[in-house]
C-alpha cells in the first residue's frame, strides 16, 4: 500500500503545545513512536528540562567497608559513588578502585562535623561565669562528665536525665550524644568526688598552715533522715582563705 499523501495526525495527550505525531510504517499501519529518553525523563519528573537521570544501584555485594559512606548511582549511564555526607560524586566503576573514595572520606568536612571530629570555635564557660573562645570537638565522655558536674553544682535531681523534654533538648544540640541513665550519671558523680578529694588531699600535703574542721548537722523532714557535712577551713600558702566540703 502506498504511503504517499498520508499526513501525520497529532494525538491528544493532554498537552497540545507538544503533540506526539503519528507516523506511517511501510505496511500502512500508523504507529506512535515514543522516544526512550523522554519517557525516562518524565518518569523521573525531569521532562523537558534536561536534568540528569539518577538511578540507585545495589551495593550489598560490595566487600569494601568504604561503601558504608557512599551511595552507588548511575547518572546518565555513568556509574558514580555519591558521598552520603557532602553529596559529592566520584568515580564508581569497579575499575576505578576505592582508594580515591577512602581519601575523600578522610577529608570530607561534612563527615567530620557529623562524627564530631571537626573542631568548632565556641565559648568556654569558666568556673566564675566568665567565658573564653576555644576550639573544641564533640566528645561523649567529656559531655557526660559536664552533665554530672552540672547536676552536682546546681543540685539537680538525677532523674532529670529521664525527662522527655530534656532528652529532646539535648538531641537538638548534639544528636550523637546518648543521654546516660540516672544510675550511670550517679557513678560519674562519685568519680568526680574521688578526683576532687585526691586534689584536696594533695593541697593539704603542701600547705604550711593549720586546718580547721567544722561539722553541720541537720534533718530532712520529708525523708526523716539525719545528715552531717564535714567542712575544712584553712589559709593557703598564698594567704588566701580556702573552704572545702570533705564529706
Amino acid at each position: 500500500m502506498s504511503t504517499e499523501g498520508v499526513q501525520p495526525t497529532p494525538q491528544d495527550n493532554g498537552n497540545s503545545a507538544n503533540p506526539v505525531l503519528s507516523a506511517p510504517t511501510g505496511n500502512g499501519t500508523v504507529t506512535n513512536p515514543t522516544p526512550q529518553a523522554a519517557t525516562t525523563n518524565e518518569q523521573n519528573g525531569n521532562a523537558g528540562n534536561g536534568n540528569v537521570v539518577e538511578e540507585l544501584l545495589d551495593v550489598g555485594k560490595l566487600k569494601s567497608v568504604v561503601w558504608l559512606h557512599y551511595t552507588k548511582v548511575r547518572i546518565n549511564g555513568i556509574v558514580k559513588a555519591k558521598c552520603n555526607y557532602c553529596k559529592k560524586q566520584l568515580g564508581g566503576e569497579s575499575n576505578n578502585g576505592t582508594t580515591h573514595l577512602k581519601n575523600h572520606t578522610k577529608i570530607c568536612v561534612q563527615k567530620k562535623i557529623r562524627d564530631g571530629s571537626q573542631k568548632i570555635l565556641g565559648p568556654h564557660y569558666l568556673a566564675k561565669g566568665n567565658q573564653d573562645l576555644v576550639a573544641t570537638a564533640f566528645n561523649s565522655d567529656f559531655s557526660k562528665r559536664e552533665l554530672a558536674i552540672a547536676i552536682t553544682m546546681h543540685e539537680y535531681p538525677l532523674s532529670m536525665v529521664d525527662h522527655l523534654y530534656f532528652k529532646r533538648f539535648v538531641y537538638s544540640l548534639q544528636p550523637l550524644f546518648t543521654i546516660p541513665s540516672w544510675n550511670t550519671i550517679k557513678k560519674e558523680v562519685f568519680k568526680i568526688y574521688d578526683i576532687e578529694r585526691a586534689k584536696i588531699q594533695s593541697l593539704f600535703d603542701i600547705n604550711r598552715g593549720r586546718i580547721a574542721i567544722t561539722t553541720d548537722l541537720w534533718t530532712a523532714t520529708n525523708q526523716k533522715k539525719g545528715y552531717m557535712a564535714v567542712t575544712v577551713h584553712y589559709i593557703d600558702n598564698s594567704l588566701v582563705l580556702r573552704i572545702h566540703m570533705l564529706r
